[in-house]
């Protein structure tokens, strides 16, 4: 495969010709030094351009990426993993990514590296090549098609519902939201919304995408959030615009709820803000007035103050992964912006399983093993 910076130095060296001829005719010409300085000036500095870019070329094509050459803090941050683990996590995934037809090749823990690594920061390609060894445009491919392997392969953990591993947790996690002083005992998770910030989008789509709410432009995402910080279930993206109930019957999660909280003669339910509907499987505070019954603000205080929990849980995700807080380059015309955002969650809720998070150390509710997490059910 022929690398971005290849192309550019056979463009800055078609250049640079052109110029020598124009430097010629000018010489056949009989003209002055003085007339040919600009000409001579913009060769010089094409030459200077071609010989950084070819300096640069070798020393990128001299690195060859080691995971063990990085320290346990420098892979933490670059990563957001520790070594052994992000090796154990490589493993489990095992990301295949066919990049045969472009004539090289890429390992799949390095290929979950260079998800994981530009996810964690919106840095520019070119300041990634040194650290891989490879040039601008095929950390880009590689990127872009792990992305869709990762999604493709292990995203129905987080976009399905997952029943059995529900049944196993559900009375675990009732416990751990009791535990801090619910009055609704049998609620296993908490549901909202979330807003991805985007670039200003083309097209025709900066109506749809605009959220009058918030004032911005975005598209939408819906999580239900668990006790051990997962998000359980995410259904997205949808246009910014869209009311969080709309998203709740677009998600097709209410007839799953309704069909598998039912557990061992007791009915578990979720709890969300007032703009969702009031079910035997979701339950919402009564939005009592200021002047309104004292045990029915009572109860809507102290369940909207667990219920933050699903905001530390979109909070924690755009703060391991900071490109997805990074709006000007969330561009929905020219990137996968949903796509990216699905595998941070999905990454985020891996990384949970290892070193846990805001909420499971807050409820004192573990997540699961990161095997028990990859099974399917």
């Amino acid at each position: 495969m022929v690398s971005q910076s290849e192309v550019a130095i056979s463009a800055l060296r078609r250049r640079r010709s052109h110029l020598r001829r124009v430097i010629r005719a000018q010489i056949a010409l009989g003209h002055g030094i003085d007339e040919m300085r600009p000409v001579l000036a913009r060769y010089l500095r094409v030459g200077g351009y071609i010989r950084r870019s070819l300096q640069r070329s070798e020393r990128v094509s001299a690195v060859a990426f080691n995971l063990n050459a990085f320290s346990q803090q420098e892979a933490l941050v670059n990563f957001r993993f520790f070594v052994p683990d992000l090796g154990r996590l490589s493993s489990l995934l095992d990301l295949q990514v066919d990049v045969s037809r472009r004539r090289y090749n890429v390992s799949p823990i390095e290929c979950l590296a260079i998800v994981l690594r530009r996810l964690a920061s919106p840095s520019r390609w070119t300041d990634l090549e040194l650290l891989f060894g490879r040039s601008a445009s095929s950390l880009s491919e590689i990127f872009c098609r792990g992305v869709d392997e990762l999604i493709g392969r292990w995203g129905h953990l987080i976009t399905t519902w997952r029943a059995a591993l529900m049944a196993e947790r559900a009375a675990a996690y009732a416990a751990a939201i009791a535990g801090k002083d619910a009055p609704l005992q049998t609620c296993v998770g908490f549901i909202d919304g979330t807003l991805i910030r985007i670039a200003r989008p083309g097209r025709g789509l900066q109506r749809v995408c605009y959220s009058g709410h918030k004032r911005c432009h975005a598209i939408k995402f819906q999580s239900i959030c668990t006790p051990d910080g997962l998000l359980f279930h995410l259904f997205g993206p949808v246009e910014g615009r869209r009311h969080d109930m709309l998203l709740y019957h677009e998600s097709g999660v209410d007839a799953q709820l309704e069909a598998t909280l039912l557990i061992d003669e007791t009915q578990f339910c979720i709890y969300g803000d007032s703009a969702y509907i009031l079910r035997a499987w979701i339950q919402r505070g009564y939005g009592a007035w200021p002047d309104g019954d004292a045990e029915e603000q009572a109860y809507d205080g102290a369940m909207n103050r667990l219920r933050e929990a699903v905001e530390w849980g979109f909070k924690e995700v755009k703060q391991q992964f900071t490109s997805l807080d990074f709006k000007r380059k969330l561009k929905i015309c020219e990137t996968s912006v949903g796509a990216q955002y699905l595998s941070g969650a999905l990454l985020w809720n891996m990384r949970s399983c290892f070193y846990g998070n805001q909420t499971s150390t807050y409820f004192d509710c573990a997540a699961p093993s990161i095997e028990r997490y990859l099974q399917c059910q």
